[in-house]
């Protein structure tokens, strides 16, 4: 298993790129375009992606946890897949296709009232979750508040270096999505 993690607001050309897939792969027919949708978009969109195993995962969530930059919680559920098969989404009225990606992104960007930092869950599937740049300032926050001897202990791996920053990147750029 592995976690692809990236910017919720691409650059307008990655953006493009993002749309142009994701309307190529609602469509079910085999991308036309020239340069292909797929491999443009992992052009335009490498620089600003993460990408862990379980393995580094698990140790981010770890060093999240412990400097208490995540919280535990139960996900509440996704939308129930309203289409009778993927032939079905294809031939979709693309309202009815829109009404059902609103529903799906407003479960991804869900969080749990009261609560400081980020949920367990977002970093725990391939969602498809949005951390939103709120729950990662709050996590940066109690990151800094943490003890400075944590701090140094995990700094000192080139992994959470590379975390950290790159979160720090995401928050001004409307959190991240996990895929």
């Amino acid at each position: 298993m592995s976690y692809d993690l990236e910017w919720a607001d691409l650059p307008e050309s990655a953006a493009t790129a993002r749309s142009r897939l994701e309307a190529c792969s609602d469509l079910g027919d085999l991308c036309v375009h020239a340069p292909p949708c797929l491999g443009e978009y992992e052009t335009l969109a490498a620089a600003y992606q993460f990408h862990l195993n379980i393995v580094g995962m698990a140790f981010c969530r770890g060093g999240m946890r412990r400097t208490g930059m995540t919280y535990q919680a139960t996900p509440q559920p996704f939308p129930a897949w309203p289409f009778d098969g993927i032939d079905d989404w294809h031939s979709a009225d693309q309202r009815r296709r829109d009404a059902y990606k609103e529903a799906e992104q407003a479960a991804s960007a869900q969080t749990v009232p009261g609560m400081v930092g980020i949920p367990e869950f977002k970093l725990s599937s391939n969602g498809p979750w949005l951390v939103g740049a709120g729950e990662i300032e709050q996590a940066l926050d109690c990151y800094q508040a943490s003890s400075p001897i944590l701090r140094a202990a995990l700094e000192g791996d080139d992994l959470w270096a590379a975390w950290i920053d790159w979160l720090r990147q995401t928050v001004s750029h409307g959190g991240f999505v996990v895929r």
